[in-house]
């Protein structure tokens, strides 16, 4: 493992060994809303050395458009098609399905615009219409949990192989004038918990970071972007977050450097699980 103060100086002199950069958002490129030091002046030098970029986020609640939009509103100029966002990655995974067109129940936010309607589902969030639903997707935030969950689970006891969705694969995320909020990932395992204890086993498919339809995504867009096939090795992940943006990168093959300006700390280099190629302490 190489470690380096700055990410910045150092693909200055070699970013020549990479094809294409995966950057996360939260922890790498802002913080809090905010743009982090020398975030933008990255950009810039990626940009500059025409290296491809793509930016990778568990955000489960936001379209890509409206992440575009928080990162303009922070200096940073990126367009919505640079972004791949786990809810984003659901438009593969319904068409591997062969489910196009069905009807699914949504707990929560799935972005404005909906990000599984523009995967071709068809979405309600009333409870009373989970029946004739062929399975159901976990959003983000603003609704009623209680009512909600109890009507999933019993929906999963009649209907175990139905599928459940679930972009953001996170425990829980930093929400405002909260130290965190429960994320889809959290709420899902609560499930299958409960689940299995009555004696029905589900198997939840995620789709954001660490899992691998994100970064199947994103390795389509890089060869997208490059006009041929990219190969993983060539790939540097820079992420600040070990268990899905180190671990994530590496299942699919990436190099991977861990940034230390999110949650994990300098503290933490001693006992670091998975091992990265490369820690910065700044961008």
């Amino acid at each position: 493992m190489m470690r380096s103060p700055s990410l910045y100086n150092w693909l200055e002199t070699s970013a020549d060994g990479f094809d294409a950069v995966c950057l996360d958002i939260d922890g790498v490129l802002l913080k809090g809303g905010h743009r982090l030091p020398g975030s933008r002046r990255l950009l810039g030098l990626l940009r500059q050395k025409r290296l491809p970029f793509v930016l990778l986020t568990n955000d489960g609640n936001h379209a890509t458009s409206e992440k575009a939009d928080r990162l303009t509103r922070a200096g940073l100029e990126i367009t919505p098609d640079q972004i791949i966002s786990c809810g984003h990655a659901i438009a593969p995974q319904i068409e591997s399905l062969n489910m196009v067109g069905e009807f699914f129940f949504a707990m929560g936010d799935t972005g404005v615009p909906c990000y599984a309607r523009a995967a071709g589902l068809e979405i309600t969030r009333d409870t009373v219409a989970l029946g004739a639903c062929a399975g159901v997707i976990i959003g983000e935030e603003h609704y009623d949990w209680e009512p909600v969950i109890n009507a999933v689970v019993n929906f999963f006891i009649d209907n175990p192989l139905s599928p459940l969705i679930v972009p953001n694969p996170d425990e829980f995320y930093p929400a405002t004038g909260l130290k965190i909020h429960i994320a889809a990932g959290g709420i899902a395992r609560f499930m299958q918990r409960v689940l299995k204890a009555y004696g029905v086993n589900i198997k939840p498919i995620y789709l954001g970071k660490p899992f691998a339809p994100i970064f199947k995504m994103a390795s389509k867009y890089l060869d997208q972007q490059l006009g041929r096939t990219v190969m993983p090795g060539n790939v540097l992940m820079v992420g600040d977050n070990l268990s899905a943006d180190i671990a994530g990168g590496q299942n699919a093959g990436f190099r991977t450097a861990l940034l230390l300006t999110g949650v994990t700390s300098p503290d933490a280099i001693s006992r670091l699980n998975p091992i990265p190629d490369m820690v910065f302490d700044t961008i």
